[in-house]
């Protein structure tokens, strides 16, 4: 009995190193999809009044909106989870990059950013913990056999 409880901390190294590298994988992986673009608008932050140009809820809630910084039109796209309250026309708050304008995203993108991170967080964290306590599980069971 002895034996087993001194040889568990031992085995527990691998597992443990495994979690944090699929962690670490995982949140880059993850981060690609939008994270460094929501920063750096969050990071450079101006807001701008836009308007609606295209509301189409059935194409994964996507919108396309209108917007001018110091006397240029720029155009932007983006899913809004809640279009189905949206008219064309609507007036949109529009965040966008003090350094690229052409980098925007409608509503807050702080608030968008901090959504992101705690998302990515959380699917990192959870998928790194089941790969992990499934390989624990399994090489667990095939030493009881043994």
């Amino acid at each position: 009995m002895e034996t087993l409880a001194q040889e568990t901390p031992q085995r527990r190294g691998p597992y443990l190193s495994l979690g944090l590298f699929l962690f670490v994988l995982t949140t880059v992986s993850m981060a690609q999809f939008g994270l460094w673009r929501y920063m750096d608008i969050a990071l450079h932050q101006q807001t701008a009044t836009g308007k609606l140009l295209t509301v189409n809820c059935r194409s994964n809630n996507a919108i396309t909106y209108s917007f001018s910084v110091g006397g240029q039109a720029l155009q932007g796209s983006a899913s809004w989870p809640d279009c189905r309250n949206l008219t064309t026309s609507d007036p949109l708050q529009i965040s966008y990059s003090s350094q690229d304008p052409a980098q925007n995203v409608p509503g807050d993108a702080y608030a968008r950013f901090i959504s992101e991170v705690i998302s990515i967080l959380i699917a990192s964290v959870l998928s790194s913990f089941l790969v992990v306590y499934v390989l624990m599980r399994r090489g667990s069971s095939r030493r009881l056999r043994s």
